[in-house]
């Protein structure tokens, strides 16, 4: 800054370091699956006023991909009307209506303030200020337009449009036809994920869900018993229907009670029953409940619908099949920046199959939890469990469900990090708002699942059901990643330097960069040290960031690189606590 009046100037100086925050640690992201079948043999016809677009689905043997009426045109009509909600006051083109009912018309100026009809000898005229001389109605009053349509079917019959497309249709209710295609090749229904942050919102927004699911997939007529032009307030009714009508009550609850639903609802609930805060929710509807989760990812569906919930630190899907929790473990690896919480079989053995991690970004537990049956639940639960382990079942009593663990795992990862931290372990903790397992595997069962990574969640007569593991799925793999509070603090610290530093990006590349990178960076370890995250009595011990000259060669320089190298010594939980006890004769010490 140059000075040229006398005076005095402020002028603002960095002063120490720019904090680093650390990141969310326990906010789950929940992916779930429902039985959903769409129309195959279906058109979806799209078309728009101007300021909605609306798509409609029709029978292929009624209209075709090109929109071309290739059925019968009444039940054509008939369909696409109710596909539309096209309803007889919304007729915005009756010059266009006359014509679908062969009549040849011509339409313009009549008397002072009228608009003439004439067709062949017969003619009427219209006030002007309901129908222009190019025969667009000029009101939006339902009852002006019924009166219009009146006076003009009193002359012109117009109750038996025969359009030859879903275009010459939509046109008189001012809609401009879009496309048409088959919805067979779209299977899948999906809305971004959602946060919640308690119970009653996440039942809330269930109901919502629902009721947007039913409005898009059934006839509003149906559900409601009218029908409503716009699409937001018809899933508001049905909202507040989901309260009051039986028939959509009972709905309601044959959709919760789907296999997989009720996996994901109890899932997100055990999460909230053992201290879980914040959750972002997500179900996809499909035919096949095995299809892949790894969907497209310009799609934004499945495991990439979560690509915008930056503060998503954890994932589950609870229930999900083996290759699939293969594909959440897979995900999670390359992102590296969220933790796959999977779940085993209902009942399991210790040489059973589980998916590969070589850097431990995700743990599995067994067995299954039991939970009281909810109030919405119908029908009877069945478990299909074959081979030998179909005698290591314990069977839910009548009042209870078995449900897959990893919701409430993640519950206790959230209760841990808020309590301790995310350098604690969460394991020997006990597991809230379940009534049992479906198997008991003892001490010794155990030490078979151990060696290979998978967390059991044991039954202990006088300190509750705790979970009694607390590895990663690189256990075999790469024993530096075998403990799961290890694997996580360092997606926490990797993930906040990252987005704390994000200021240096395009900053001059010299010693001036260097200190202040190294100044931050060791400012945010430092409090990391502090809260009991890393070993060592000293922070040389703990921690060590180097950035200078040796790390920085110019070679990096000139291909616009700056490396900071970073050294963290993790705590690691006491697996094992060993106690040496023998036999003492007042001497020294105690010898073998």
């Amino acid at each position: 800054m140059e000075y040229h009046t006398p005076g005095v100037y402020v002028r603002e100086v960095d002063s120490g370091p720019k904090p680093i925050a650390s990141v969310a640690t326990s906010i789950p992201g929940f992916l779930g699956l429902f039985t959903h079948e769409p129309p195959a043999d279906a058109i979806a016809i799209t078309g728009t006023d101007g300021v909605r677009t609306v798509t409609g689905k029709v029978l292929p043997r009624l209209v075709d991909t090109q929109g071309n009426i290739s059925g019968n045109t009444e039940e054509a009509v008939t369909a696409l009307t109710q596909a539309f909600q096209l309803r007889r006051p919304s007729v915005r083109n009756v010059k266009k209506l006359l014509e679908l009912n062969g009549h040849k018309v011509s339409i313009g100026k009549g008397g002072p303030g009228k608009t003439k009809i004439t067709a062949g000898k017969a003619s009427i005229e219209i006030d002007e200020a309901l129908l222009s001389p190019e025969g667009k109605v000029m009101t939006d009053a339902d009852a002006a337009v019924e009166d219009l349509l009146n006076q003009v079917h009193a002359t012109f019959a117009i109750d038996k449009p025969a359009p030859r497309s879903a275009r010459d249709l939509l046109e008189v209710y001012g809609f401009e036809f879009q496309q048409a295609q088959g919805t067979s090749m779209s299977s899948e229904y999906s809305v971004p994920p959602f946060a919640v942050t308690n119970k009653s919102e996440f039942f809330r927004w269930l109901q919502s869900y629902f009721a947007q699911y039913m409005v898009e997939t059934r006839s509003i007529e149906e559900l409601i018993g009218e029908n409503v032009d716009d699409p937001d307030e018809a899933a508001d009714r049905v909202f507040e229907a989901l309260t009051s009508d039986d028939k959509l009550k009972q709905d309601f609850r044959a959709w919760l009670s789907q296999p997989s639903v009720l996996n994901f609802v109890a899932a997100v609930n055990g999460f909230y029953d053992n201290g879980g805060g914040k959750c972002y929710v997500y179900l996809m509807g499909t035919r096949d409940l095995d299809v892949s989760i790894r969907e497209n990812q310009a799609d934004k569906l499945g495991l990439y619908a979560f690509d915008d919930c930056d503060d998503i630190a954890l994932h589950a899907a609870p229930g999900l099949s083996f290759s699939q929790q293969r594909e959440m473990l897979e995900h999670c690896e390359t992102r590296k920046d969220r933790f796959a919480v999977l779940d085993g079989p209902v009942v399991s053995s210790g040489d059973m199959d589980i998916p590969a991690s070589d850097k431990g970004y995700g743990a599995l537990y067994v067995p299954w939890v039991k939970i009281t049956k909810p109030s919405w639940y119908v029908g009877e639960q069945t478990i299909d469990v074959t081979g030998p382990n179909r005698r290591k079942l314990r069977r839910p009593v009548k009042n209870e469900l078995a449900v897959p663990p990893s919701g409430h795992m993640c519950g206790v990862y959230a209760r841990v990090d808020t309590e301790r931290g995310v350098h604690k372990a969460p394991a020997n903790e006990v597991v809230m708002g379940i009534t049992g397992l479906t198997q008991n595997i003892n001490a010794i069962e155990q030490g078979q699942y151990n060696d290979r990574g998978v967390n059991v969640i044991r039954v202990f007569k006088d300190r509750g059901t705790r979970i009694w593991g607390a590895r990663t799925l690189a256990t075999k793999s790469d024993p530096s990643w075998k403990y799961i509070n290890v694997r996580r603090l360092f997606i926490m610290v990797e993930q906040s330097i990252m987005n704390g530093m994000q200021w240096a990006v395009f900053e001059p590349n010299d010693e001036g960069l260097w200190k202040k990178l190294q100044r931050d960076v060791r400012a945010y370890l430092m409090r990391v040290w502090r809260s009991g995250a890393l070993f060592g009595a000293t922070p040389e011990e703990a921690f060590y960031v180097k950035c200078d000259s040796e790390t920085n060669p110019r070679y990096l320089i000139d291909a616009g690189q700056v490396n900071v190298q970073v050294g963290l010594s993790p705590v690691k939980p006491a697996e094992f606590v060993v106690f040496a006890i023998g036999q003492w004769d007042g001497g020294g010490s105690i010898a073998d």
